[in-house]
């Protein structure tokens, strides 16, 4: 028999309200480079493995030795996590990379491949190990023309099925998809070294993930260029129409062209704005932002009436709004509601009304009917672009 005491009051609060949407952080470079075998097991064994290897001109400087292996993929943020124990290349490649734009890039996500692989599924192994981290930019500067077509298909299977928003940079590739960034320069000289297209590739990925949403990379400045292929204005519009990002030279100075991604066939749904490579980010950090967030915070976790559906449209509201104050979205414009022709069409395709019974409701009235598991949501904004083209007539 239960015990059941002295009467009691129980007083409790549980604050209302719902998880906001998170920002995920952007600017993230995914380098997969190639290395000597033994080179790979001293970093992942911990056999005195070496950090902090900045490059000093032709010197290393910054050493000392790590206390723990070093994880494949491993991090980093400066030219300090460099292990020193790299090839000249890979150091250089991470050196160029973080170079960035405006900002370095946020952080690098470097996966060591041991050399000898050949054929076009070259990548396939470390493509699947990279493929579960979170990245915005990815760069092979040793991938060969033959392997192109083969990453082109991998990016669009995980941007189009598999919920991964990634973008790479590919050495002079017709991608004609908006996940594909054509760095289009054959060579590219610096004072010390010259370059192939694809060894570049890694400096124009840290450079687009160092350019803040808030702007575009368009004529961005490369201080460490000397030469590279150049070509006359009408070839340099050519190769813009033509889905290229390039560096040109403009008489005083090397620089970026217009910042596009290497899509030129339009169609319907996907028009100019995809192939902006400012707007594709800024579409991209929305999807991963609103995805992640309901996964943590609201998919089984909330019962599915109208009141808390009405909470998660305040809550990507809230954000949509937070980005117009960024400047990112048009301010006054974005709008999220429930979607009452798609709660409809559910109703009738699950026989819970018929046509009639659900003409004779008010929408508000069809907003609040049960609708199972599903959320049906719509939404608006506009995306603001970087000012690029700009027209002055004078009256003399």
């Amino acid at each position: 028999m239960a015990k059941l005491g002295m009467p009691n009051v129980i007083v409790s609060f549980k604050e209302a309200g719902i998880a906001a949407i998170e920002r995920s952080k952007r600017g993230i470079v995914a380098l997969i480079l190639e290395e000597e075998q033994s080179i790979i097991d001293e970093l992942t064994t911990n056999k005195n493995a070496i950090v902090g290897s900045a490059i000093c001109g032709e010197a290393v400087c910054g050493i000392e030795t790590a206390s723990e292996a070093i994880e494949n993929p491993f991090v980093i943020y400066t030219a300090d996590d460099i292990p020193s124990i790299l090839s000249e290349n890979n150091k250089d490649y991470i050196t160029k990379c973080l170079l960035g734009y405006v900002t370095t890039p946020y952080r690098i996500k470097v996966y060591l491949q041991a050399k000898g692989k050949e054929g076009t599924d070259k990548w396939q192994d470390s493509l699947k190990k990279i493929a579960t981290e979170r990245f915005d930019y990815l760069s092979i500067p040793t991938v060969e023309a033959d392997q192109l077509e083969t990453l082109l298909t991998w990016v669009k299977s995980y941007r189009e099925n598999k919920y991964k928003k990634m973008k790479i940079v590919m050495p002079g590739y017709d991608g004609d998809y908006e996940g594909v960034i054509n760095f289009s320069n054959k060579y590219i000289k610096t004072a010390t070294k010259t370059y192939t297209s694809a060894e570049y590739t890694a400096r124009i990925a840290g450079l687009i993930a160092g350019t803040p949403l808030t702007i575009s990379a368009t004529y961005a400045p490369l201080n460490e260029v000397i030469d590279c292929d150049k070509y006359d204005l009408d070839e340099n519009d050519e190769k813009v129409n033509n889905g290229e990002f390039f560096i040109w030279y403009d008489g005083t100075k090397y620089k970026m062209s217009r910042a596009v991604n290497s899509l030129v066939t339009t169609t319907q749904g996907k028009q100019e704005g995809y192939q902006t490579i400012k707007i594709v980010d800024i579409m991209d950090m929305i999807y991963d932002d609103i995805r992640t967030t309901a996964q943590d915070s609201y998919i089984g976790k909330y019962a599915n009436t109208y009141d808390n559906k009405c909470l998660l449209i305040t809550a990507i509201t809230g954000y949509l709004k937070e980005l117009e104050g960024e400047g990112l979205l048009q301010a006054n414009y974005s709008t999220v509601e429930l979607d009452t022709e798609a709660i409809k069409n559910y109703q009738l395709q699950n026989g819970l009304y018929t046509k009639d019974e659900l003409a004779d409701m008010s929408d508000d009235e069809i907003n609040q009917l049960d609708t199972k598991k599903k959320v049906f949501l719509k939404g608006k904004i506009k995306i603001i672009d970087a000012m690029e083209d700009i027209e002055l007539p004078f009256d003399i």
